[in-house]
């Protein structure tokens, strides 16, 4: 269906996916730190993982990855991200501290957290109470 205007009409994002070295430990990773649980997965023909992340869909595709791990900034909030609404950050800092993983605040004050997973990938959460 298209909007008036002739443009798609854009129901909302259907998933995100992101590149991980180890599917199993990337799947545990964010089942521990944000609470994700396992949807049934097609047959690809490479591995990967499918977690619902409340009403978002997160794919894991384990495929080689053409940006570097190391040396990204600091601050995931100034690099590619994404960025999800939670009632409270507190819970992810509290499971990212008990793993020894770093963290840090939004520069703006406002109460947002940033963290990567072992891959790289950048993740911002938002409270939104």
């Amino acid at each position: 269906m298209t909007a008036p205007d002739g443009h798609p009409e854009i129901l909302g994002i259907d998933h995100v996916s992101v590149l991980v070295a180890d599917t199993a430990a990337a799947e545990a990773f964010y089942r521990r730190v944000l609470g994700a649980t396992p949807l049934p997965r097609p047959a690809l023909g490479f591995p990967g993982a499918w977690l619902a992340l409340g009403g978002l869909v997160l794919h894991l595709l384990e495929l080689p990855n053409p940006d570097p791990v190391e040396n990204r900034p600091a601050h995931g909030g100034r690099d590619r991200h994404i960025a999800l609404a939670v009632r409270h950050t507190a819970p992810v800092a509290e499971a990212l501290t008990a793993l020894g993983l770093p963290f840090t605040r939004s520069q703006s004050g406002r109460d947002a957290l940033f963290f990567r997973d072992a891959d790289g990938n950048a993740w911002e959460l938002t409270a939104r109470n």
